[in-house]
Protein backbone atom coordinates (compact mmCIF):
# COMPACT_ATOMS: atom_id res chain seq x y z
CA UNK A 1 0.00 0.00 0.00
CA UNK A 2 2.87 2.41 0.59
CA UNK A 3 4.36 2.08 -2.60
CA UNK A 4 1.10 2.87 -4.10
CA UNK A 5 0.97 6.03 -1.82
CA UNK A 6 4.04 6.90 -3.13
CA UNK A 7 3.22 6.25 -6.44
CA UNK A 8 0.16 8.04 -6.25
CA UNK A 9 1.82 11.35 -4.91
CA UNK A 10 5.09 11.05 -7.98
CA UNK A 11 2.00 11.18 -10.36
CA UNK A 12 0.18 13.86 -8.76
CA UNK A 13 3.21 16.58 -8.38
CA UNK A 14 3.65 17.29 -12.34
CA UNK A 15 0.25 18.14 -12.60
CA UNK A 16 -0.86 21.58 -12.82
CA UNK A 17 -4.73 20.90 -12.85
CA UNK A 18 -5.11 17.91 -9.97
CA UNK A 19 -9.38 18.01 -9.29
CA UNK A 20 -10.61 18.72 -5.94
CA UNK A 21 -13.11 16.00 -4.94
CA UNK A 22 -16.68 16.62 -2.74
CA UNK A 23 -18.92 13.97 -2.09
CA UNK A 24 -21.84 13.69 -4.67
CA UNK A 25 -24.45 13.75 -1.84
CA UNK A 26 -23.43 15.73 0.76
CA UNK A 27 -20.38 18.14 -0.29
CA UNK A 28 -17.95 16.79 2.31
CA UNK A 29 -14.73 16.99 0.61
CA UNK A 30 -13.12 13.62 -0.08
CA UNK A 31 -9.05 12.65 0.01
CA UNK A 32 -7.74 10.77 -3.08
CA UNK A 33 -5.98 8.49 -0.53
CA UNK A 34 -9.10 7.44 0.78
CA UNK A 35 -9.77 6.43 -2.47
CA UNK A 36 -6.96 4.34 -3.03
CA UNK A 37 -6.71 2.60 0.61
CA UNK A 38 -10.81 1.54 -0.51
CA UNK A 39 -10.03 0.37 -3.88
CA UNK A 40 -6.62 -1.05 -3.60
CA UNK A 41 -6.86 -3.50 -6.11
CA UNK A 42 -6.35 -0.54 -8.69
CA UNK A 43 -2.96 0.81 -9.69
CA UNK A 44 -1.70 4.34 -8.59
CA UNK A 45 -2.40 5.26 -12.23
CA UNK A 46 -5.83 3.97 -12.64
CA UNK A 47 -7.08 5.59 -9.41
CA UNK A 48 -5.89 8.92 -10.68
CA UNK A 49 -7.62 8.52 -13.88
CA UNK A 50 -10.56 7.68 -12.38
CA UNK A 51 -10.26 10.57 -9.99
CA UNK A 52 -9.34 13.08 -12.64
CA UNK A 53 -12.58 12.08 -15.07
CA UNK A 54 -15.19 14.79 -14.95
CA UNK A 55 -17.56 11.75 -15.89
CA UNK A 56 -16.95 10.06 -12.40
CA UNK A 57 -18.38 11.04 -9.18
CA UNK A 58 -17.63 9.86 -5.73
CA UNK A 59 -19.45 9.71 -2.66
CA UNK A 60 -18.07 9.98 1.16
CA UNK A 61 -17.75 6.86 3.42
CA UNK A 62 -21.10 7.54 4.92
CA UNK A 63 -22.82 8.19 1.58
CA UNK A 64 -21.69 5.23 0.26
CA UNK A 65 -22.67 3.12 3.79
CA UNK A 66 -26.03 4.76 2.85
CA UNK A 67 -26.28 3.62 -0.41
CA UNK A 68 -25.21 0.17 0.22
CA UNK A 69 -27.62 -0.28 2.70
CA UNK A 70 -29.78 -0.16 0.12
CA UNK A 71 -28.15 -2.37 -1.54
CA UNK A 72 -27.76 -4.82 1.20
CA UNK A 73 -32.02 -4.30 1.79
CA UNK A 74 -32.27 -6.14 -1.98
CA UNK A 75 -30.39 -9.02 -0.75
CA UNK A 76 -31.80 -9.48 2.50
CA UNK A 77 -34.87 -9.98 0.44
CA UNK A 78 -33.53 -13.03 -1.38
CA UNK A 79 -31.83 -14.29 1.95
CA UNK A 80 -32.06 -12.74 5.00
CA UNK A 81 -30.02 -15.13 7.82
CA UNK A 82 -27.72 -18.35 6.77
CA UNK A 83 -26.07 -20.53 9.48
CA UNK A 84 -22.78 -20.21 10.67
CA UNK A 85 -20.52 -22.87 9.11
CA UNK A 86 -18.70 -23.83 12.27
CA UNK A 87 -21.58 -23.56 14.86
CA UNK A 88 -24.57 -23.49 13.00
CA UNK A 89 -26.06 -20.34 14.95
CA UNK A 90 -28.41 -17.96 12.60
CA UNK A 91 -26.33 -15.28 11.05
CA UNK A 92 -27.94 -11.84 9.79
CA UNK A 93 -27.02 -10.17 6.70
CA UNK A 94 -26.26 -7.42 8.37
CA UNK A 95 -23.89 -9.13 11.02
CA UNK A 96 -22.09 -10.39 8.26
CA UNK A 97 -22.00 -7.49 6.41
CA UNK A 98 -20.10 -5.83 9.20
CA UNK A 99 -17.81 -8.53 10.20
CA UNK A 100 -16.78 -8.59 6.23
CA UNK A 101 -16.85 -4.32 5.72
CA UNK A 102 -13.90 -5.36 3.58
CA UNK A 103 -16.09 -7.01 0.82
CA UNK A 104 -17.30 -5.23 -1.80
CA UNK A 105 -21.29 -5.27 -2.53
CA UNK A 106 -21.04 -7.58 -5.37
CA UNK A 107 -18.61 -10.06 -3.68
CA UNK A 108 -21.25 -9.67 -0.33
CA UNK A 109 -24.11 -10.51 -2.70
CA UNK A 110 -21.99 -13.66 -4.83
CA UNK A 111 -20.80 -15.24 -1.21
CA UNK A 112 -24.11 -14.55 1.10
CA UNK A 113 -26.31 -15.93 -1.75
CA UNK A 114 -24.11 -18.77 -2.81
CA UNK A 115 -25.02 -21.73 -0.22
CA UNK A 116 -21.96 -23.26 -0.78
CA UNK A 117 -20.20 -20.31 0.10
CA UNK A 118 -18.18 -20.82 4.03
CA UNK A 119 -20.02 -18.30 6.37
CA UNK A 120 -19.00 -17.45 9.67
CA UNK A 121 -20.84 -15.84 12.68
CA UNK A 122 -17.57 -14.35 14.00
CA UNK A 123 -14.03 -14.53 13.52
CA UNK A 124 -13.62 -17.48 16.40
CA UNK A 125 -15.65 -19.34 14.22
CA UNK A 126 -13.87 -18.70 11.43
CA UNK A 127 -10.37 -19.44 13.18
CA UNK A 128 -11.86 -22.81 14.59
CA UNK A 129 -12.95 -24.28 11.13
CA UNK A 130 -9.62 -23.66 9.38
CA UNK A 131 -7.68 -24.94 12.19
CA UNK A 132 -10.38 -28.25 12.71
CA UNK A 133 -10.11 -28.79 8.82
CA UNK A 134 -6.28 -28.52 8.63
CA UNK A 135 -5.74 -30.95 11.72
CA UNK A 136 -7.87 -33.51 9.80
CA UNK A 137 -5.92 -33.22 7.08
CA UNK A 138 -3.05 -33.95 8.51
CA UNK A 139 -4.73 -36.91 10.00
CA UNK A 140 -4.99 -38.03 6.39
CA UNK A 141 -1.85 -38.47 5.40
Amino acid sequence: MWDKIQQLRELIKPLNTFKRRKCWRCGKDLNIYDFLSDNVEYSAKRILGLWQSSMLEFHCCECFKFLKGGELQLIERILNTRKCTYCNEDIDLYSYSKLNNYLKIYELKDIWLNRKSEVFCNSICRKKYYRDLGQSSIRLK
